[in-house]
């Protein structure tokens, strides 16, 4: 039996000042959140470098150059030294001396050989710190991937925990947690404490997800839930557009991971103030905690506290039948169209998050301004998020879903193929098409969620956001490996292997239903039996259901 909350909670507010603020509370946390998931395009950036030998070139020397120019003019005053000659490269150098004897060193595995960075003094990153480049390159990606990898793991673990002890104690534990995290990370003295810390963060991260979109959607009706999605959206590209002004500002990669960890301190009055979901009070049958924030909830909206609606709440929790039957990720794929729907859907959620973060890493190493590319990139991702409403209800989900595939294959190919087929092309072409296709990414991820949401049934609807999840932390696992390949073939190689994974992506979206103004399905027999949910409802018979709540409450459980 469902628990049909729809109608207690449209006369809670529809929605009211306190669910609004309380939801703008909700999408700061999306600040911490997406600093953590994107901060390595920074952290793990690799400046132009040059390999030469100790041997030739005093310590005290090495210490004062910060440029390959510095390092030729000091290799010609050396005075024994004036005769030798080199051939100087990233990763390696040969050098002659007047017996035209030569010594080859190898960076950074000789230990007569150092690296001079192309940077400013006060820069710092994983990769100077730590020379992870030429042989060791692999480790800057690795530390991304193992990154997600706690995300991964964070989303099993925090899920479970959220639906067991609420999502306020998983959204304070994952939002103070960090706080301790990023501190400890920020004075990290070796890359293997760099790397579990940076685990641990991502396991905390994917619980502050989780339990923010998880008590953001919670707080409203159905059809308010789009908007409430596409502003959390917002807050996403909004942060996205400050990390590089922050990371221009603090050039240190230690001392910026200290400034963005403390702040989440100022939510300590989270603590008291904010509340748990009514939705899993009410499914938890903790009836008084939830009467009571009943009345808090009325006394802030100005509303009367609805007395009805909650005394048949609380009747249908004391006749909810205990042999519900339990649903499991196996159920998305027994039957034809769920199996059809969820297959194809875990394919683009996986394509959508290789093109988003591998573009969102790669930004950083293309021609021009890296921070100037970033924040531009943020910019048209932050305008693709807020265009979403309108394109979605002007165009439904299909359409666009697959414009964006389209468009981001079409961009991020032409990001790679342009600078190979014409050499005498701008290389600020290639800038001008990634940043185009990180547009066409946030559109993506803005319509990806919505449609996803209505093509599962209700009672499988959160194992199926759920399980579309896992393969976007897959995507994000493999997206810094592709990146890789660009030390061992043509650096465009990464840039179109993304396009044609989403132009795969664009194809298989071609399988799947429109949804726009149709009946949301219910259960599994909706989905199986052809055209149940799918006629399309006419205009009237919208406005009906758009504006009365009992037909939200047959849409929607607990």
């Amino acid at each position: 039996m469902k628990v049909q909350l729809e109608v207690l909670l449209s006369q809670l507010g529809n929605p009211g000042r306190y669910q609004v603020f309380i939801f703008l509370l909700l999408c700061l946390n999306y600040f911490p959140l997406v600093f953590n998931h994107v901060i390595m395009a920074f952290f793990g950036s690799r400046p132009k470098h040059q390999c030469y030998s100790s041997a030739y070139l005093p310590g005290t020397v090495q210490d004062s150059v910060t440029d390959f120019s510095m390092i030729q003019m000091n290799y010609t005053s050396l005075g024994n030294n004036a005769t030798v000659t080199g051939q100087f490269e990233s990763c390696s150098a040969r050098y002659y001396d007047a017996g035209n004897q030569s010594m080859s060193i190898v960076c950074p595995d000789s230990e007569e050989s150092f690296l001079i960075y192309q940077k400013s003094e006060r820069e710092s990153t994983i990769v100077t710190e730590w020379d992870l480049v030429c042989s060791q390159a692999y480790l800057s990606s690795l530390a991304t991937t193992i990154y997600f990898c706690g995300v991964m793991v964070g989303g099993v673990v925090f899920g479970h925990l959220a639906d067991k002890f609420g999502r306020k104690p998983v959204m304070l534990i994952s939002l103070f947690m960090p706080i301790v995290v990023g501190i400890a990370t920020s004075f990290a003295p070796w890359y293997s404490v760099f790397v579990t810390l940076r685990f641990i963060q991502g396991v905390l991260m994917q619980g502050l997800q989780t339990s923010t979109y998880t008590l953001a959607m919670e707080l409203f009706l159905p059809q308010h839930r789009s908007y409430a999605g596409a502003i959390l959206e917002c807050f996403w590209g909004l942060t996205v557009m400050t990390v590089p002004l922050l990371a221009y500002l603090i050039p240190n990669w230690r001392h910026l991971q200290l400034v963005v960890s403390l702040p989440s301190l100022l939510a300590v009055f989270y603590i008291c103030f904010m509340p748990e979901s009514l939705r899993w009070l009410i499914l938890k049958n903790r009836v008084e905690k939830a009467e009571a924030q009943i009345s808090k909830i009325t006394a802030w909206n100005k509303q009367a506290f609805p007395h009805h609606a909650w005394e048949d709440v609380k009747l249908q929790l004391g006749t909810m039948a205990q042999d519900t039957k339990q649903y499991s990720m196996l159920d998305l794929l027994k039957t034809p169209n769920l199996r059809k729907r969820s297959l194809v859907l875990f394919y683009l959620w996986f394509a959508i998050s290789i093109g988003y973060y591998g573009l969102t890493w790669r930004l950083t190493s293309l021609p021009g301004n890296k921070y100037l590319n970033f924040f531009i990139a943020g910019c048209v991702e932050f305008v693709a998020y807020t265009l979403v409403i309108y394109i979605t209800k002007r165009f439904g989900r299909k359409k666009p879903l697959l414009t964006y595939f389209m468009l981001a294959s079409l961009f991020m190919i032409g990001a790679g193929v342009v600078p190979l087929a014409l050499k005498n092309v701008s290389v600020y072409v290639t800038s001008g098409l990634a940043i185009a296709g990180k547009f066409a990414m946030g559109g993506l991820f803005s319509v990806i969620f919505l449609y996803t949401s209505e093509l599962y049934p209700t009672i499988v609807r959160n194992i199926g956001m759920g399980s579309c999840a896992f393969w976007t932390r897959v995507g994000g696992v493999i997206a810094p490996q592709i990146i890789v390949l660009d030390h061992f073939s043509n650096k465009s190689m990464p840039l179109i292997l993304f396009g044609l994974v989403t132009l795969i992506g664009g194809f298989l979206t071609i399988l799947l239903p429109e949804t726009l103004g149709r009946k949301l399905p219910d259960n599994i027999d909706d989905v199986e039996q052809s055209g149940s949910h799918d006629n399309i409802v006419n205009g009237e018979e919208m406005k009906s259901l758009n504006s009365n709540p009992d037909h939200d409450a047959k849409q929607e459980n607990v």
